[in-house]
């Protein structure tokens, strides 16, 4: 059995168990697992599985890590291995969990999300390059990619020297090309603009999400926070105009008062620019 066919099926058991939690609930997925390992106490798959929950589920991570440790001696330690990444990243121990992402992207080169937690374990301890090439992997390799990925990866890019914001906003509109204009990764994307100080850029990106964001008063905030930014006083007041008689319309909330607060207060800086 060769290493594609070994990912697969280790894939393909994470997967079935994240369904059966899901379905059943953590508790009583756990109830079928001790029930199981009743009968066939040396069953690695099982540890493996009670480990998962203990892990993602409850949050109980030395349980999950005496599944885990017990499933590596009842068959090969590899299998465990990405499963240990992930519990020593949701500890915090960044190093350690690379080096088990190491164990497994060595033996499955072809499993992409173990490359996407070894990029942000990789960061967390400064080794930006690393984190870079592991990113530029995971993209290769997955074939559906969320916003938060494209984020975080961003995010790294736009901080690092070998890359720097204009590889982190090619990254984001790569993400938009994918899957689409999705607001989290425009809205990064204007930040970045106003990053690299070109605001008219910023402007445009804001402007396609109007009808995204339903013309609503806080996206008409916000583009005339970017107006003021762009030295265009006039065309902001107008924007706040706008969103304060809608939200006059709507019925108060807190949010929308924090909302009506923020105009009023760029109201001012618009009458005195």
């Amino acid at each position: 059995m060769n290493n594609n066919t070994l990912c697969f099926l280790f894939g393909l058991f994470l997967f079935q168990a994240e369904v059966s939690i899901a379905h059943e609930g953590p508790g009583a997925h756990l109830d079928h697992i001790n029930e199981a390992l009743e009968k066939t106490p040396d069953k690695q798959s099982l540890y493996i599985e009670r480990g998962v929950i203990y892990s993602s589920e409850a949050g109980m991570y030395e349980q999950a890590l005496k599944d885990f440790q017990r499933a590596e001696k009842l068959g090969p330690p590899v299998a465990v291995a990405y499963e240990l990444g992930l519990l020593f990243y949701r500890r915090a121990e960044f190093a350690k969990s690379r080096t088990y992402f190491d164990r497994y992207i060595g033996q499955f080169p072809d499993y992409a999300p173990a490359y996407e937690y070894r990029a942000k374990a990789s960061s967390q301890v400064g080794d930006t390059k690393q984190a870079m090439a592991d990113f530029n992997a995971f993209f290769r390799l997955q074939k559906q990619i969320n916003p938060g990925s494209f984020i975080a990866a961003a995010k790294i890019y736009a901080s690092a020297k070998e890359a720097g914001v204009d590889a982190a906003i090619a990254l984001l509109d790569q993400g938009i090309k994918q899957i689409g204009l999705n607001p989290q990764l425009q809205s990064y994307a204007v930040r970045l603009e106003l990053q690299r100080n070109r605001p008219e850029q910023a402007i445009a990106r804001h402007q396609s999400l109007k009808t995204m964001l339903n013309d609503s008063p806080a996206w008409k905030s916000e583009m005339a926070e970017l107006l003021l930014d762009a030295g265009k006083p006039a065309q902001a007041a107008a924007f706040l105009d706008e969103a304060e008689q809608q939200l006059a319309k709507l019925k108060a909330t807190p949010a929308r008062l924090n909302l009506l607060q923020t105009i009023q207060k760029l109201k001012q800086q618009a009458v005195s620019s």
